[in-house]
């Protein structure tokens, strides 16, 4: 199983070729949440891994800071020398992704934002959030395990692989991400994205909705799908109409064949 050279070690999957992109998952979930974007390794080279702490990856029990997260994407690249790629989060793995971009401009080819937002600024988002720290806090992470793969995949096989997956996370790291999360704020530094955007949203994923005008107002390239009849969980439940949106937006900026 491939990990990182460096500490933390990092578990991470890497396939197909071409054009790199990586997929970076919410907390605790990992690699496994874009199990279905492996599909897309006929025509990129696709990249999922675990956050520290989660799943699979390891983590000592130490204060971390919300670029400790964003430098480890880098590490992950680097560790498959890439040098640019296609940086997708899901969620609020879609604010690393953001910092990734801002941080990192020359190694971001593009930005992909599925179920996206600037800052968990509305007040559903910050429900959540403080529901993730509590369930964290109090190591519940059996029952965070169940609800998540439930919520994520209709086949039971794959709800009981990413529910094994998720029983490994670290409650300390994962109470951090969750953490520094509901903290996190890009809405004011959007316009030194200059990199194309696509986000994708659920149809029916409505209290993320209005993300979408702050993106459209700060960064010039910015395309907007939704995903008929979905809710928040695009990539696992219509993992189909997700996976072409990518593949068609990528041919079309002439990343692809």
């Amino acid at each position: 199983m491939p990990y990182t050279e460096t500490q933390p070690s990092l578990y991470f999957q890497c396939t197909g070729s071409g054009t790199a992109i990586i997929f970076i998952s919410p907390p605790a979930m990992g690699h496994l949440t874009f199990r279905y974007q492996q599909l897309l390794k006929d025509h990129f080279k696709v990249i999922t891994f675990d956050n520290r702490g989660d799943c699979r990856s390891s983590n000592k029990d130490e204060t971390l800071q919300f670029s400790d997260f964003v430098n480890d994407v880098k590490r992950i690249l680097d560790a498959n020398d890439i040098s640019q790629a296609i940086i997708c989060g899901y969620s609020n793995g879609g604010l690393l992704a953001q910092e990734f971009a801002l941080q990192y401009p020359n190694h971001t080819l593009a930005l992909i934002l599925i179920g996206g937002y600037h800052s968990p600024a509305n007040s559903t988002l910050r429900l959540e959030y403080k529901i993730g720290i509590s369930i964290a806090k109090w190591q519940w992470i059996s029952l965070l395990a169940k609800a998540l793969s439930f919520n994520h995949f209709r086949d039971k096989k794959a709800a009981k692989d990413m529910e094994l997956e998720i029983k490994k996370t670290n409650p300390h790291s994962l109470t951090q991400q969750y953490q520094l999360g509901l903290h996190y704020q890009a809405t004011d530094r959007l316009h030194h994205i200059h990199c194309p955007l696509l986000l994708i949203y659920g149809a029916n994923d409505f209290y993320v909705h209005s993300y979408r005008h702050g993106f459209q107002e700060k960064i010039g390239d910015t395309e907007v799908a939704y995903i008929h009849h979905s809710k928040h969980q695009v990539p696992t439940k219509y993992y189909n109409e997700c996976n072409a949106i990518i593949y068609e937006w990528s041919k079309r900026k002439k990343w692809i064949k």
